[in-house]
């Protein structure tokens, strides 16, 4: 499938998404919103698993998740860096695919190429917008607003969203990536701790600080644009 979609989800790596926010995806897709994601990498440097075997993951979950459409950008792993061709490749996708809502990693985090993609997405962000940047590109296309998820690391979030009916299925959904989880040497591990158990301790925690079983936090840069009062606010009867 090609065509526009309302929510892009940009990752450095195949599972970064669910990992991040998959509760969130899983939400959308339930309220009938067309996601698309699209990773940098294929995680070719990972200590564990092939390229192969990535992709064989990456597919099985995209299936799990409902997204409409994922694709891969084949920029290097372990070499992201925020320059203009990584830039040129995500404007690419945000003029052809139109999102609205543009989900994004956390700059702030201990992977350098998490900070990485989270930088070429604010700067793919602006240039995208600009009719005479890079035309041949396609015609200029800034979505709604973009905001962060989280990956390894803790910032003070703008917002977290109830991912509580989504627990179960999030963990079956990031367990596919079976090469990157699980098993017994954790030693290659960011400070010891299976990406999974890291995931769902974080989702526990932001949850409980909401009066939630589990949530999904974000960063906004700035102000939250809203035009009422209504997401707060329970349904009118």
């Amino acid at each position: 499938m090609s065509g526009r979609v309302d929510v892009l989800v940009l990752a450095a790596h195949p599972d970064d998404a669910e990992i991040g926010c998959g509760g969130t995806i899983m939400s959308l897709i339930e309220a009938s919103r067309q996601v698309a994601i699209v990773d940098m990498t294929q995680g070719e440097m990972g200590t564990r698993g092939s390229v192969p075997e990535r992709a064989e993951e990456c597919a099985r979950a995209t299936a799990m998740l409902g997204v409409s459409e994922r694709r891969n950008l084949m920029l290097p792993d372990a070499g992201l860096k925020d320059d203009d061709g990584a830039v040129r490749a995500v404007i690419e996708v945000l003029r052809e695919l139109r999102p609205q809502l543009f989900l994004v990693p956390l700059i702030h985090d201990a992977h350098p190429d998490h900070e990485a993609a989270g930088r070429v997405a604010k700067r793919a962000f602006f240039l995208t917008g600009l009719k005479n940047y890079h035309p041949e590109l396609g015609s200029a296309h800034r979505p709604a607003i973009m905001l962060s998820y989280f990956g390894n690391d803790y910032q003070d979030p703008s917002f977290c969203l109830d991912i509580s009916r989504w627990v179960e299925k999030k963990r079956q959904v990031v367990s596919c990536y079976s090469s990157q989880v699980g098993g017994t040497d954790k030693q290659h591990f960011l400070r010891g701790l299976d990406p999974l158990d890291r995931t769902e301790a974080r989702d526990r925690f932001f949850g409980a600080n909401c009066g939630y079983r589990a949530a999904e936090p974000f960063v906004h840069d700035g102000p939250i644009p809203l035009t009422d009062l209504s997401p707060f606010l329970p349904p009118a009867p």
